[in-house]
């Protein structure tokens, strides 16, 4: 998707699309949202949305995105959150080891019963717990975007230079002074660059000091970068 909002129109013509995203503070990330809006739908395909989460079932991900597809004619016919690991350290630590195993288990296997769904065209509905107060949550995050990424440092004296926070960044909001990261006030807050900087010269403010970080085994840097 941030691929594509680097081009120009977007337009899709399929008899099934889904659209795999994380849950943003309760709802759709800012990049998604944009790329539903710009993206032309032509006939009446099967549409279906997974949503990657920490904590199921709090927020109304599903609901935002019906929004946009009724507007260009089109409707989510099935939802589902995948639960996966919560990468949010700011918040608190990630799982222990064994958690993160089970977790992941017991996601290979609800990914096969999605992907049975899928192909068999059908509907499907999931809890959205707490709506408006997820709505406000949401907005309050929106809002304070451009001082979001204030909280951000890098110790200088261990950051190697190697540039794969600035290409990770789905916003083009990291540049390099020097070598180091200096953020633009244009974050979503994905935490792309503090959890692929290879030295951990990233934190977000002292929340993260000493925390773990999290990229899934079977899943190189290089499959993350985006330039």
């Amino acid at each position: 998707m941030v691929q594509a909002l680097q081009g120009g129109l977007l337009t899709v013509s399929a008899d099934c699309v889904g659209f795999v995203f994380p849950m943003h503070y309760f709802g759709l990330p800012l990049q998604v949202e944009e790329f539903v809006e710009k993206l032309s739908i032509s006939g009446c395909p099967y549409i279906f949305a997974v949503a990657t989460c920490g904590v199921p079932y709090w927020g109304r991900p599903f609901m935002d995105l019906e929004q946009i597809l009724q507007k260009k004619d089109c409707t989510l016919q099935a939802a589902w959150y995948w639960r996966l690991v919560s990468n949010y350290i700011p918040w608190r630590d990630l799982a222990a080891q064994w958690r993160i195993n089970i977790r992941a288990w017991l996601a290979e296997r609800k990914l096969v019963k999605i992907c049975v769904a899928v192909k068999q065209r059908k509907l499907h509905t999931t809890w959205q717990l707490l709506p408006k107060f997820c709505q406000g949550y949401h907005e309050k995050w929106r809002q304070r975007q451009p001082q979001i990424d204030e909280s951000f440092v890098c110790d200088t004296a261990r950051c190697t230079g190697c540039g794969l926070c600035e290409r990770i960044c789905p916003r083009q909001n990291i540049i390099r002074e020097g070598g180091a990261p200096v953020w633009q006030h244009n974050c979503v807050e994905c935490l792309g660059c503090i959890h692929i900087c290879p030295v951990r010269a990233i934190d977000y403010g002292e929340k993260t000091q000493g925390r773990k970080r999290y990229r899934h085994e079977s899943i190189k840097p290089a499959d993350l970068l985006l330039r």
